[in-house]
């Protein structure tokens, strides 16, 4: 049966009222995000807490009842990420380190993006392309973005210019030729750091560039020794954008990425170069876009890391090959045993990868996992 007018105004009256409540209830939990935002900046914690989040999830979904369970945790979900959002913006507002000058070495998709993220921080920021030098010798801090093969030599040709206490960080995919060669580097007055955003597009170039590139990235340094002071640099990092710094040894890094990027790369344009990619529209749910978006990556540039990476990258081609034979062979004599349990191998990988990343991102870790 139809509400009546005299219903149907009142329902309204009480849902605008009940929105009145919500409306002031949401400001105040966002309000309360910036005395969150200043305790995770004063003790360096991460923005996003996945364990708390899921246990508020479970709680309020439990709370709701069956009928609205899916709808509150929607509603919750929204609330966490703007929560995030703030307490991003507030870091990147806050934790500058000090008046800085950043010089910008190489204005490509990763160095356009640091330029403009540094302009939103509020740095004084100082566009460098590859054969200039102006201004440099006031940059504390300079990100040299060039092709791993010109790294070297460009911060080699260049290490009388920079300013006394000023450091030098590379941004390239491979790490330990690059430390190993600059370590030996005489250095008046100024430091280098490897470093290596966990950030980018299968798209290159200036115009690709974004201020918010990084936001809620990953940034890798590899210090000159672990015990090396990063705290300014972390500060920097977290006001450019970036939800955490991780501080490792150039070795470790290698190996990392050799296996978290380099080998999907592989993958991707291997699958992408089959004869079927010409017919598969059509027949994707989504699986293959997903898989081979990464394929249309720069020759020149990946194969210089694949190369300036290449122990590391056989070690774990070797390994992703050794998994694909044993489906191969479990596949060709029929052994439903042995593709089941390779199937559960890989869930039960994921999950406890994803439990070590909530673990880490939480801070909950006995190792201190999270940088």
């Amino acid at each position: 049966m139809e509400a009546s007018p005299k219903t149907l105004e009142r329902v309204r009256a009480e849902i605008d009222a009940i929105d009145r409540d919500l409306a002031a209830l949401v400001v105040r939990r966002l309000e309360a995000v910036r005395e969150i935002a200043e305790a995770k900046r004063r003790t360096g914690q991460a923005v996003c807490d996945p364990t708390r989040e899921e246990a508020i999830l479970d709680a309020v979904g439990a709370s709701a009842g069956d009928g609205f369970s899916d709808e509150v945790k929607t509603v919750f979900r929204t609330l966490f990420e703007l929560a995030k959002s703030r307490q991003r913006a507030q870091l990147a507002n806050t934790a500058k380190a000090g008046d800085l000058t950043l010089a910008i070495v190489g204005m490509g998709l990763i160095g356009g993006s640091f330029y403009k993220a540094g302009l939103r921080a509020g740095y004084d920021v100082l566009p460098l392309h590859h054969g200039e030098h102006a201004g440099l010798e006031r940059a504390d801090v300079v990100f040299v973005c060039l092709p791993p093969d010109v790294i070297v030599p460009w911060i080699r040709d260049h290490a009388s210019a920079f300013k006394t206490g000023a450091t030098v960080i590379d941004i390239c995919g491979v790490k330990t030729a690059i430390c190993r060669e600059l370590a030996a580097l005489p250095k008046a007055g100024w430091r280098f750091v490897g470093g290596h955003p966990m950030a980018g597009k299968e798209v290159t170039g200036f115009a690709n560039a974004t201020a918010d590139l990084f936001l809620g990235k990953s940034m890798v340094l590899c210090p000159p020794t672990p015990e090396a002071d990063v705290a300014a640099l972390r500060r920097l990092f977290h006001s450019l954008g970036f939800a955490q710094v991780v501080v490792t040894t150039p070795e470790r890094h290698d190996e990392m990425i050799a296996f978290t990027s380099q080998l999907g790369h592989v993958i991707a344009s291997a699958y992408a170069q089959d004869p079927r990619v010409a017919d598969s529209v059509g027949f994707s749910a989504g699986s293959f876009a997903n898989m081979s978006r990464i394929a249309t990556i720069d020759p020149e540039t990946w194969a210089a890391l694949y190369l300036a990476d290449r122990p590391a990258l056989l070690r774990v081609l070797d390994d992703f090959l050794g998994r694909l034979s044993t489906f191969r062979a479990a596949l060709d004599a029929r052994d439903e045993s042995a593709l089941k349990a390779f199937i559960a191998a890989g869930a039960e990988a994921k999950r406890r990868e994803r439990e070590r990343a909530r673990e880490i991102l939480s801070g909950t870790t006995a190792d201190g996992g999270r940088a």
